[in-house]
């Protein structure tokens, strides 16, 4: 019965002890994203998806070369459908008359008519196809240069926040303490728990 009542008191010595130790707090100057789970979250309300979106944008708030870039790409973002609006509108309209002149061609029963409309189609198509030649150069130019210009908006992103982790990560690793105090809980009620069902066995 005293070993009961001392293995009872152990465990509840145990379990009244809190943490003396704390995590680290945050520094002055860590970034709000990083300061704590609420500050997170106010911060994804406005409309930043992840972790990194949202220390860029502290970043280039303080970086004005940063926002220019910044800027631009949202500019371009937003001007390039429109940019592109009136030619895809223009192209569209004449890839539709070709094929809809390629199938009523088809339905005329004189051969030789439909054998020269359908050389009349088909070299008034090349004529387009090289009256638009270079608008179409410029489109792909355009695309290729935007999957470039994404790919450095990346690479920026991650580039200028991974010395903001790598910081927060030195300064802000909690103590372990808790963990071993629950880990030696654990073990004192096992021992407890262990006893008590011998005891009842015997």
């Amino acid at each position: 019965m005293k070993k009961n009542i001392a293995y009872c008191l152990l465990i509840c010595t145990a379990f009244s002890c809190k943490d003396a130790e704390r995590p680290t707090k945050s520094k002055d100057d860590t970034p709000t994203a990083l300061a704590d789970e609420e500050s997170y979250n106010i911060v994804s309300k406005r409309g930043r998806e992840d972790l990194i979106d949202n220390l860029y944008a502290e970043i280039i708030a303080k970086d004005l070369a940063l926002k220019k870039v910044d800027d631009n790409i949202r500019e371009i973002e937003n001007g390039r459908s429109d940019s592109l609006k009136k030619f895809n509108s223009y192209d569209e309209k004449n890839q539709d008359y070709f094929v809809s002149a390629n199938a009523h061609v088809k339905e005329i029963k004189d051969s030789v008519l439909r054998k020269t409309l359908t050389a009349l189609i088909a070299k008034n198509m090349e004529a387009y196809k090289a009256r638009t030649l270079q608008y179409k150069k410029l489109a792909r130019s355009i695309e290729t240069k935007t999957s470039s210009l994404n790919d450095l908006s990346l690479a920026l992103k991650i580039s200028r926040t991974l010395p903001l982790i790598e910081k927060y990560q030195k300064e802000n690793l909690p103590s372990n303490k808790s963990i071993l105090n629950l880990s030696y809980k654990i073990d004192q009620t096992i021992k407890l728990a262990d006893t008590l069902y011998k005891e009842k066995i015997q």
